[in-house]
């Protein structure tokens, strides 16, 4: 009789950590993480160059009257330079041509390396934006990088991703001297395995047991636009002083709680009401996540 407990108790505890487990690394929907560090939102103290590698749904972010990334970040000491369709200003040993034609999850690998980053990091163009703050000199210190919305529908597999976000911090790791934040792609109206998606953005932003558990270089940072475009009360924010990612427990469209909200009638494109909620969730977050990255430095 002893035995049997003894055995049903270990059977119990096994579960009960799985349990634990499972809500640590927020793969389950809904769910709120929340990293256990306070933040500082203190914008920098001098102009800060910024380089966003992204493809229109950037461009409508970025956008005066859109999403007012821009002119927020201007407002926060932030300086825009972008990589656009065309940008080809990198060696010809590069795996494109123009590289700034190739943002999905796959071709990061191409542009995280010696070759093409050197380039990126004196680049000083805009595409989409013009800035309202003056030049600093230097080069980008700040590297956000997106794909666009097909890269939401990951199919019936998310482990080619991982494995491919996995392969970039040996990058990262060596250049401790920039920092890199990573925009999840936006979600579409249709994706064919939302809650996929949804355990890989999980996955990305929970830094206690995803893709940065074990990175200790402080200089990675995620965005999760994605969650944010998916629902009113989803977010991804700075709350009370410490980062916060909700996916509601009542989403208002219940019915695609994984999938675009703010679509741009019919467009997979988010709209401005997606794209300035985004930005007043993401400029708060990327001035902790640059004091944080100072903090390690």
């Amino acid at each position: 009789m002893k035995k049997i407990f003894f055995m049903l108790s270990i059977l119990l505890l096994m579960l009960v950590g799985c349990t634990t487990s499972d809500e640590n690394s927020n793969n389950n929907t809904p769910g709120k993480y929340v990293f256990s560090k306070a933040v500082d939102t203190t914008m920098p103290g001098a102009v800060v160059k910024l380089i966003f590698i992204h493809h229109s749904c950037g461009a409508n972010w970025l956008a005066d009257g859109n999403g007012n990334l821009g002119k927020t970040l201007n407002e926060n000491n932030f300086y825009v330079t972008e990589c656009y369709y065309g940008w080809d200003d990198h060696p010809d040993s590069a795996q494109y041509e123009t590289m700034g034609d190739h943002t999905d999850t796959e071709d990061w690998q191409y542009w995280f390396n010696d070759i093409v980053m050197p380039s990126v990091y004196k680049t000083t163009g805009n595409n989409t934006y013009t800035n309202k703050i003056d030049d600093p000199g230097g080069e980008n210190e700040i590297i956000m990088f997106k794909s666009c919305f097909p890269n939401s529908d990951v199919g019936g597999s998310i482990e080619d991703e991982k494995s491919l976000y996995k392969a970039l911090l040996s990058y990262f790791e060596k250049h401790t001297d920039k920092l890199f934040i990573l925009i999840t792609p936006p979600p579409m109206i249709d994706i064919s395995n939302n809650d996929k998606t949804r355990e890989l953005t999980n996955w990305l932003i929970n830094y206690d047991t995803g893709w940065l558990s074990t990175y200790t270089k402080g200089n990675v940072w995620v965005f999760d636009f994605y969650n944010v475009l998916t629902d009113p009360n989803n977010h991804h924010w700075v709350n009370g002083g410490y980062i916060e990612h909700i996916v509601s427990d009542s989403p208002v469209d219940s019915k695609h709680p994984n999938e675009l909200y703010y679509d741009s009638d019919g467009d997979d494109h988010p709209n401005t009401e997606g794209n300035q909620k985004s930005t007043k969730e993401f400029v708060p977050l990327l001035k902790a996540y640059y004091n944080l990255w100072k903090s390690y430095k």
